[in-house]
This record gives structure tokens, C-alpha cells and sequence, in this order.
């Protein structure tokens, strides 16, 4: 099942996700999709939130992946460089297991990775300047 919100702004996207992660436990990915300044890294600041982490959340753009430690330790991977399974690997990639939760942004070229339980999927649309549409669905 697919859900849309639409969102008016940067704030309410992070209010978004922050009660999108309040709905799920770890272990748990967010595979994340949407042009380039749709707002995946502020969705991802909302995840963190709704996990309890408060420090800063920025994109792992050169990095490839930022650890977010707390209670729930969250892996934030940005895959728009890397070109293939083994690279990803490479990389540190690894699915969440435990109170480990995983966020990714650009999985597409990946989505074959991705199915089985907890994981949720999530397409940023840009609709103007601060709106998003926020599209929704749910592994079954």
C-alpha cells in the first residue's frame, strides 16, 4: 500500500520522517529515491530524530556512508557514485541487523537488494520551491 504526503516545507518533511521511524523498529531500511535537492538528506535528519539522535545528520556524499551512534546506530550510505555490487560492498555496505537501522540514498541501481521485510521505500517528488510530494510504500 502507498501513502503520499505532501509537504510545505524542509521542516515538516523532517516531522514527517521523524514519525515514519517512530512506526517502525530496528532492524529497518529506508531506501530513499528523488532528483538531486528533493530533500533525502533532511527526510534522513527526521529518520535520526525519530530514533533519538540529536547530533548533526549531513549527506555522505564523498564519505559513501556517516555512522549516526545512539541507542539505534544508523547507517547513512549515499550510492549516487557507486557503479556496482562489489564497489557497494567495498564500501561498508551491509544490511541492518540488531538496533541498526539503514538509510539509503540513490538505492535505485541497487533495488534488487532490497526485498523481504522491514524495509520502506520512499520517493521525494519536487512540487515548487519548499513543497514535496512524499511517497510511501511498504515491504510486504
Amino acid at each position: 500500500m502507498n501513502t503520499i504526503y505532501n509537504s510545505k516545507s524542509v521542516s515538516e518533511t523532517e516531522r514527517f520522517a521523524e514519525e515514519l521511524a517512530k512506526k517502525h523498529t530496528p532492524p529497518h531500511t529506508f531506501c530513499l529515491s528523488g532528483d538531486l535537492g528533493a530533500g533525502k538528506t533532511a527526510f534522513t535528519r527526521g529518520i535520526a530524530k525519530g530514533y533519538g539522535y540529536e547530533g548533526r545528520v549531513i549527506s555522505p556524499t564523498f564519505t559513501i556512508m556517516n555512522i549516526y551512534e545512539g541507542d539505534t546506530s544508523i547507517y547513512h550510505y549515499d550510492l549516487y557514485r557507486i557503479s556496482d555490487e562489489d564497489e557497494l560492498f567495498d564500501a561498508g555496505f551491509e544490511l541492518p541487523d540488531g538496533l541498526n537501522v539503514a538509510v539509503l540514498e540513490w538505492y535505485d541501481n541497487f533495488a534488487y537488494l532490497f526485498e523481504g521485510d522491514n524495509i520502506t521505500f520512499v520517493k521525494i517528488t519536487r512540487v515548487g520551491d519548499d513543497e514535496r510530494n512524499i511517497e510511501v510504500s511498504e515491504s510486504e
